[in-house]
């Protein structure tokens, strides 16, 4: 019973569908390794690449800032199976980088006179 539930509201994607949902990884950031978010160097060129996104205007303030925070948010172990190996102290490190580059990215906003609103993701 509650396995047809399941089927029912569970959609499969194509492939192409599933490469749609991926903004960056496996297309301007290398995907490293086995696939997903699960090495060092795919947070920081996510993190860059979000950054390099926002600065040609190509997604909003609010949209660069949602992405950066569900970027720190994956580099905790609890919410990310694929890092487990990963030592604490290098995912500090990344932390710490996207947490600069948030910054950037309002202070940026700031000058560029853009509205608390905008600057506020969720």
């Amino acid at each position: 019973m509650v396995h047809e539930y399941i089927k029912k509201r569970t959609k499969e994607f194509s492939e192409g569908e599933k490469e749609e949902r991926y903004k960056y990884l496996g297309k301007e950031v290398i995907d490293v390794d086995d696939p997903g978010l699960d090495s060092i160097p795919e947070f920081y060129g996510i993190a860059n690449a979000i950054w390099r996104d926002w600065n040609e205007g190509k997604i909003t303030t609010k949209t660069a800032l949602g992405r950066l925070l569900l970027l720190k948010l994956l580099t905790n172990k609890s919410k990310n199976r694929k890092i487990e190996k990963i030592p604490e102290e290098e995912l500090e490190e990344v932390r710490k980088f996207i947490d600069y580059v948030i910054q950037v990215v309002r202070n940026e906003s700031r000058k560029r006179g853009e509205p608390e609103e905008e600057r506020t993701p969720g």
